[in-house]
């Protein structure tokens, strides 16, 4: 461990200086202190005189700034000699930029307006620079400080579903993954969040977990979201969208900020009885001179979550004697309800098989009769399973604390240290549903900031906590009850010569007398055992203490070569994964130990104006190399031309790729229905995947159902897929993107944009079988699969088969293409109306499912937004509404797949400002007219909250 970290903070070290060298000083000749300009003055807002707290004032080109006094007073010294350039900002007004020729300036008197033109909005993301949101090469939401605070949602992170084209996957009320422009699930792995620079990912799961170890509402200054590639200057897996979110600078936001926020939900009772929903956040910052600053945070939310209850049955197809997307059991002896858990398919038949090759006398009894055990459909059964609501703890917790130190070594330089901490308990549905139980992320950063470059490094560091599977946990308890009262009462029945059907009454019977209920002492017994007893030993808890290690630079050419020439930026990474599961989650290398994942990136970009600045010219060159992949390059050209004032049309081309997660990679872990293999070849040969050859599920069932159905065995056994172990390649995809951006009047902003992808190296799960005797796995010889004997074992189930999910890539392309458009217009006296719409649509998808794979496109068809919203409706009452709907679309996924129906719903908030008490009383809710929608296959459905919030801020202007 030493070792690697190291290494890792020489490269840091190394970039460092590298990059102090080619600046254009040394930082001991920018602190220049026999010269000094000091200057004084005063905010003011234009309309109402007032002065303003909280303005930042800084030096154009410089670190160096200050913020103004509840007076609306500043003083700032710079050692440097005139001219120089003030820049005057706060969130909500025009900034002013004012230049000062003298070395002693007093009394200035500034006044700024209200930001009240659409448009106007500067970001940094899409290019790495600042530029105008108008003049921005691609496509770019954003939300700030003003947005945040007048958001009707619970949280900014809850707003971000208002954005044009975004979808949300909510497997919980603090765990919602952020979804674009289709191949949506529970956990993006195409979409990459950042907090300040930081990647928000847990890195044993490579995606981040929504906003539940993220950042609050207090400390956020403003986020922005690009849909689609992004990897031209991001790296690898944002290829679908990335979130940049910004806290606060305590040099720039000081004072002391609280909220209080509580509410109810459940109020229908329908899944729950009526419950608290409580939200506390802090924040306190401090300069403590010019060059020194310092900030701390913490929020705490808990409320009881939504719940999982979709009961449709998705048992296999081939076992007709149940109507698929039933709900209830009723008489049948195969049935698994969506979220019932503890249903694993079983037959009488492979039972007896494992228990002869257990030996002893019991197998030796089951021998003797084991004509009597049905094998195939006339022996399968599953057992009863248990409701996630009867055994599933649904309160959700999140704890937030966060601590920064900035510390200007001279006017071009900002050192700065953070830490954030982030603990929480949620649900998140996958292969299974996983409770997140104390889980605990926390990330460590040192940068060092310049107006002309930066270098940063952190570290991410993952910690399970008492995590657990939910189905697992449930399986476990009936594999100990349940199963063997079935199956000894199934035999002995047989013996008293019962028939089948009759063994199988008989046996359900003993089964539930058998199985312990949920609340009872044995049923806490045995759930408290098995969630603490590693997945790996036969249990159901994970133990995932995986790290990322990441440093990263970036050097503009300004002072090197003359930006109206060509502005010029370069950058470069360096990352590693620490795999450490303790063999519950990855695989284990020949030596027993997990496997470390390297990457390195590097990029330049060149933008240039031309036609008398109507034309902007960007061109963007990334190179990535993984360890176990080829090289990727990531190219990106954009044209954005002015064709009059306010009015852009712009045209990208991009490429992009995602690097296989660690667990596409390298997850080795018994889900119970089936085991989840990483495509590596040490995993391909360990399960002996190719010398027992596989075939893919659905083959098999489909070639089972023909031999039901009268086919002959040679012709079932044509049905039989077999599964080729090619190399596993990086996801690639091409995207060409047209847009139109105007601001008509300084009324109507209009934002429009069509995009087409072309994916290559499509990866996509596959599920297969292989044919293990006895249920264990047999040296190569022992069975062959490949065989016609071994496929007609298969098929007629008279050998135990393992079920396996692995990632590959697919053949071809696969295209999908949509379209988003967005406007907000301002009404007299403060009133604005908004709406967006988005449409997109999986054109490749029969070629997908030729090829055996679930399309999993997962987004509907349409979508939209429309709001109304007045911040000052009179000086101090404001409000805002938001009518969010979506159409119904078809999830497919491997937890299951079923219709998620259209739903709309709308969230509202009045606020009042208090300004004598400098804070903001607010009454809200979130889908207040308590429409019940879900989002996806197997997560909650989600209900109404309703809250009232206060916060205190001393910066509330």
């Amino acid at each position: 461990m030493i070792t690697k970290v190291t290494g890792f903070f020489t490269v840091v070290i190394l970039m460092t200086g590298l990059l102090l060298s080619i600046g254009s000083s040394p930082i001991q000749a920018m602190d220049r202190n026999d010269m000094q300009i000091t200057v004084s003055g005063t905010v003011y807002d234009a309309n109402t005189g007032n002065p303003l707290t909280g303005v930042n004032v800084t030096v154009q080109g410089r670190v160096i700034g200050t913020s103004t006094n509840a007076n609306g007073e500043f003083n700032l010294r710079v050692n440097d000699e005139p001219p120089i350039t003030l820049v005057i900002s706060i969130i909500g007004y025009i900034s002013e930029r004012i230049e000062i020729t003298e070395n002693n300036v007093t009394d200035l008197r500034i006044k700024i307006e209200e930001q009240t033109i659409l448009g106007s909005d500067v970001v940094v993301s899409a290019s790495r620079v600042e530029e105008s949101i108008l003049d921005a090469p691609i496509s770019i939401e954003k939300i700030d400080a003003i947005g945040i605070q007048q958001a009707a949602a619970p949280s900014f992170y809850d707003a971000i579903a208002n954005l044009k084209g975004v979808d949300f996957s909510s497997q919980s009320m603090t765990f919602k993954s952020v979804n674009m422009r289709g191949f949506a699930a529970n956990g993006n792995l195409r979409f990459v969040q950042h907090i300040d620079g930081i990647d928000n990912q847990a890195p044993g799961l490579n995606f981040p977990v929504g906003n539940i170890v993220g950042i609050s509402d207090l400390d956020l200054e403003s986020a922005e979201l690009i849909p689609g590639v992004a990897s031209a200057l991001y790296g690898p897996n944002a290829i679908n969208g990335i979130l940049l979110m910004n806290s606060k600078s305590p040099f720039e936001y000081q004072g002391f900020s609280a909220m209080i926020k509580s509410g109810v939900n459940h109020i229908d009772s329908r899944d729950d009885d009526p419950s608290m929903y409580n939200d506390f956040s802090v924040r306190y910052a401090n300069a403590i001179n010019d060059r020194l600053a310092f900030k701390v945070n913490a929020s705490y939310l808990r409320a009881n979550d939504f719940r999982a209850s979709d009961r449709r049955d998705t048992g296999p197809a081939t076992f007709g004697a149940i109507e698929r997307g039933d709900t209830e059991r009723g008489d049948n002896r195969v049935y698994s309800g969506l979220n019932v858990y503890g249903q694993p398919l079983l037959t009488i038949g492979n039972i007896a098989d494992g228990v002869i090759a257990g030996g002893g006398a019991q197998g030796a009894q089951i021998a003797a009769i084991r004509p009597l055990l049905p094998d195939g459909e006339a022996g399968a059964f599953t057992p009863d399973g248990f409701v996630e609501s009867s055994f599933v703890d649904n309160t959700t917790e999140s704890l937030k604390l966060g601590a920064a130190l900035h510390y200007r070594l001279a006017d071009r330089y900002e050192l700065l240290g953070q830490f954030n901490w982030g603990n929480g308990s949620t649900v998140y549905t996958a292969n299974d549903r996983f409770i997140l139980d104390d889980f605990i992320i926390w990330t460590a950063k040192l940068e060092l900031q310049n107006p002309n470059y930066y270098v940063r490094a952190y570290t991410t560091q993952e910690n399970s906590g008492d995590t657990y599977a939910a189905n697992t946990v449930a399986s476990r308890i009936n594999e100990r009850t349940f199963i063997p009262a079935y199956f000894q009462t199934f035999a002995g029945a047989r013996t008293q010569g019962a028939t089948i059907d009759e063994a199988h009454a008989q046996a359900r019977s003993a089964g539930r007398n058998a199985q312990p209920q949920p609340g009872s002492e044995e049923f806490d017994a045995l759930f408290n055992e098995i969630r603490d007893i590693p997945i790996s030993e036969g249990g159901a808890k994970f133990l995932d203490r995986t790290g990322m290690w990441h440093a990263e630079g970036q050097y503009s050419f300004r002072d090197i070569i003359d930006p109206d020439v060509v502005d010029v930026i370069a950058g470069a990474n360096v990352r590693r994964f620490t795999l450490n599961s303790e063999g519950t989650l990855f695989a284990l290398d020949e030596d027993g130990n997990e496997f470390n994942l390297d990457e390195f990136g590097a990029y330049v970009q060149l933008s240039k104006s031309v036609l008398d600045d109507r034309l902007d010219l960007q061109g963007s060159l990334r190179y990535d190399k993984h360890q176990d992949f080829s090289g990727q390059f990531s190219p990106r050209a954009s044209a954005v031309y002015s064709i009059a004032n306010n009015q852009n049309i712009r045209a990208s081309y991009q490429r992009g790729f995602r690097i296989p997660s660690t667990q596409n990679q390298l997850i080795d872990l018994d889900v119970v229905a089936r085991r989840l293999l990483g495509n590596n070849r040490v995993i391909i040969d360990r399960y002996l995947l190719e010398e027992n050859p596989v075939y893919r599920s659905e083959s098999v069932e489909e070639a089972r159902e023909a031999l039901a159905t009268g086919a002959s065995a040679q012709e079932a056994r044509n049905l039989l897929e077999g599964v080729d172990f090619e190399p596993f390649r990086t996801e690639k995809v091409t995207t060409f993107e047209l847009g139109y951006k105007s601001l008509i009047r300084n009324r109507l902003f209009l934002d429009a944009y069509y995009y087409y992808n072309i994916y290559e190296d499509f990866i996509a799960e596959i599920e297969f079988m292989q044919g293990v005797p006895n249920g264990i796995r047999q040296d190569p010889g022992s069975f062959d699969g490949g065989s016609a004997d071994g496929q007609d074992e298969i098929i007629n189930q008279t050998v135990a088969t393992q079920r396996f999910g692995i990632n590959i890539n697919a053949d071809g392309t696969v295209r999908s293409h949509g379209f988003a458009v967005g406007a907000e217009y301002s009404l007299p006296r403060g009133y604005n109306i908004g709406g967006n719409v988005s449409f997109n649509e999986l054109i490749s998808q029969q070629d997908l499912l030729d090829q055996g794979f679930r399309a999993s496109f997962n987004t509907p068809k349409y979508r939209y937004n429309l709001s109304f919203a007045n911040r000052r409706v009179t000086q101090n009452i404001g409000f805002n509404m938001t009518w969010r709907w979506q159409d119904a679309f078809q999830w497919e996924s491997t937890f299951g797949e079923g219709v998620i129906p259209a739903f709309g719903t709308m969230d509202a908030q009045v606020s009042f400002r208090l300004p004598a008490y400098n804070s903001i009383l607010k009454f809200g809710g979130s889908n207040v007219l308590n429409n019940r929608y879900e989002t996806s296959i197997g997560n909650p459905t989600m209900g109404a909250i309703y809250y009232v919030s206060l916060t205190f801020d001393q910066l509330l202007n």
